[in-house]
């Protein structure tokens, strides 16, 4: 399920990353691939109960969540960026339902990560296409040399970036925003307008974990459902979870835990096991 050729990135493209913080657009998956593993995110969202907006850590659980986030070709990207040792730090799925509120609210990834080196870019990629009418990722071009700004905590439901895990059942009626999210305290004045990382689905864009970046509700009749990631060089693991070595290799006995690719169980005993893990699930209200 690759698509041939190592080398992924232009020179522009890399050089657009060191200038505007973002890259997007980079074809990963073939139309088959999408079908693919759309059709498993579907099962496994109705397996889950349905209503779920944001799923964590799948690839611990689920063996073809494993195999997106592992796809040769977006490691062939990201080792134009990062070499050849790579490290997946976290991993989301984001399923915006048809005319949801659903939303993320400016922030920066480094804030969360406590890192701000380049060498830890997120991705997105597209199960869906990504259009402005259905809430696409925004990101602001230059924002990530402004360094790290000052964030705040709130509490909101529907923000997808939230950090804490839901209480809620699927099709709850609860609209309380109860949800601990990290926002930007203040958006600074006279940066640059925001972009719209309009995308075919199976495209993949990264951004800088400085580039300031949110999306807004999606108010098309079709969901938008896309992968996002974390990955980074080796030295910039900072301990915690267990981490995934997915490309390249650090020797006998590295120096942090590391998961692996799970086994392919039925599908209710890997989403029971995953119920059980205490990892994110996020339900939008009815």
């Amino acid at each position: 399920m690759s698509i041939p050729g190592n080398r992924v990135l232009t020179s522009e493209q890399m050089a657009g990353y060191r200038e505007l913080g973002f890259v997007h657009s980079v074809p990963i998956l073939t139309p088959e691939e999408v079908r693919y593993f759309r059709d498993h995110i579907e099962k496994a969202w109705s397996a889950l109960g349905g209503g779920v907006t944001r799923a964590d850590g799948l690839h611990l659980f689920f063996s073809w969540a494993w195999d997106l986030v592992t796809h040769p070709r977006l490691l062939d990207c990201l080792e134009d960026l990062l070499g050849p040792v790579i490290v997946l730090r976290h991993t989301r799925i984001f399923y915006k339902y048809p005319r949801s509120a659903a939303w993320v609210g400016w922030h920066q990834d480094g804030y969360t990560e406590h890192l701000s080196d380049a060498q830890v870019p997120a991705i997105w990629l597209g199960l869906t296409d990504a259009t402005v009418e259905n809430g696409c990722l925004r990101v602001v071009p230059r924002s990530h040399r402004l360094g790290m700004l000052s964030h705040r905590l709130r509490h909101t439901h529907r923000d997808l970036a939230s950090s804490s895990t839901s209480d809620h059942e699927p099709g709850s009626a609860d609209g309380d925003d109860n949800e601990l999210s990290v926002k930007l305290a203040k958006v600074p004045e006279g940066l640059d307008a925001p972009f719209d990382v309009v995308m075919k689905a199976g495209e993949m864009s990264f951004h800088h974990p400085l580039a300031l970046h949110g999306s807004n509700p999606n108010a098309s009749a079709e969901p938008r459902i896309g992968l996002s990631a974390t990955y980074s060089t080796p030295g910039l693991y900072r301990n915690g979870t267990p981490v995934a070595l997915v490309r390249g290799s650090v020797g006998l006995q590295p120096w942090f835990p590391l998961s692996s690719k799970p086994a392919d169980l039925p599908l209710e005993d890997t989403v029971a096991a995953y119920r059980a893990s205490g990892h994110q699930l996020l339900y939008a209200p009815s």
